[in-house]
């Protein structure tokens, strides 16, 4: 029987395959996804969820992502050259309400109060000798607000060389030195190793600085273990698993459906600079594809207990590497085939 179920099961797949194929073909891939398959319906009711939860949050005051990217929208207008002494028109009372709401809620971190404290200093400075009456009310509403904060000041600046000379060979060595390791040792990894890796992770870019990830961290073998067996791809060597982090994306921080892909890519960035920061201190880390599949879907929302409006981005084992342990090369694509020098005529 197991001699006839695994070509079957090839021939069937193939047969799905090659359906699916013919009607894209004739243009009904939209009306394939609405009636013979519900692939999507995962993504597309997760973005449902994020976009009523950020109504919700609004309505409420305590949604902060908007807010964040009203502050940014404002620091890059602050960058501009020339700079104007009108802008923002459309939404500054919104952000200074929005702003004031916040405070008396209690939900805005003390970096963000210091950010805000300085972008909107300085965009009140920039537009006072604007004839808006707009942005006079809002100047007398932003007075009125306590944006005490102990923190330097975190608004735009002029770029400045390094403090620390950075060697751009030992940033290649790094990137090239990093192999997705899946045997490790017993020992752990301490966890100001792994703060120090997300603190490096969350200075990387992100749309409108909004930040809408998190890392959930299992360094319990045994929870470790147990998040990671629900992936496809760990069999054979989950059981050596030591510690997990699960990059997990928030959809409530978008007001449309436009942007729902920015979880995936400000994930993705951050778990870069996560995994450079562990190598960097000696750990190794390995990716864990998470495609998007009904029952690991439904298994790891259960157990991580998230959102309807939270999805998983990826998984990264890591640890000490087992020094007795092989790691694939995986060769990358040449540097001509991955780069391509273009010009629009």
């Amino acid at each position: 029987m197991p001699l006839i179920k695994g070509p079957l099961r090839e021939r069937l797949k193939d047969l799905r395959d090659r359906s699916r194929e013919a009607t894209y073909r004739y243009g009904a891939a939209s009306l394939y996804y609405r009636v013979a398959s519900r692939s999507f319906d995962r993504e597309t009711n997760a973005v449902f969820a994020g976009i009523r939860e950020h109504h919700r949050k609004t309505h409420a005051g305590t949604e902060v992502f908007e807010l964040r990217r009203r502050i940014h929208m404002i620091e890059k207008g602050l960058t501009m050259k020339p700079r104007r002494d009108t802008f923002a028109v459309a939404y500054i009372q919104a952000l200074v309400d929005r702003l004031g709401r916040s405070l008396e809620l209690g939900v805005l971190e003390e970096s963000t109060i210091a950010w805000a404290r300085d972008v909107l200093d300085g965009y009140f400075e920039a537009t006072d000798t604007s004839k808006s009456a707009v942005i006079t009310k809002a100047r007398s509403a932003y007075k009125r607000l306590d944006l005490t904060s102990d923190l330097a000041y975190c608004g735009p600046a002029t770029p400045l060389p390094p403090a620390v000379k950075f060697d751009s060979g030992m940033v290649s060595a790094l990137a090239h030195h990093r192999r997705s390791v899946r045997w490790y040792t017993d020992m752990p990894v301490d966890r100001s190793i792994v703060d120090e890796a997300i603190q490096v992770a969350i200075e990387s870019p992100t749309a409108c600085n909004r930040v809408p990830y998190r890392f959930l961290l299992f360094d319990a073998p045994k929870d470790a273990r147990r998040i990671a067996a629900i992936a496809g791809g760990t069999a054979g060597y989950v059981q050596n698993i030591q510690s997990l982090a699960v990059v997990v994306g928030d959809l409530s921080a978008y007001l449309d459906e436009r942007d729902r892909h920015l979880i995936y890519i400000d994930g993705s960035l951050a778990a870069m600079g996560f995994l450079y920061s562990l190598e960097s201190n000696g750990v190794a880390s390995c990716c864990i594809n998470w495609p998007d599949l009904q029952e690991p879907e439904r298994k790891i929302s259960s157990l991580l207990g998230l959102a309807s409006y939270e999805r998983v981005v990826m998984l990264i084992a890591y640890g000490y590497a087992d020094p007795d342990g092989l790691a694939p090369a995986s060769p990358k694509f040449s540097l001509d085939h991955a780069r391509r020098h273009s010009r629009l005529d």
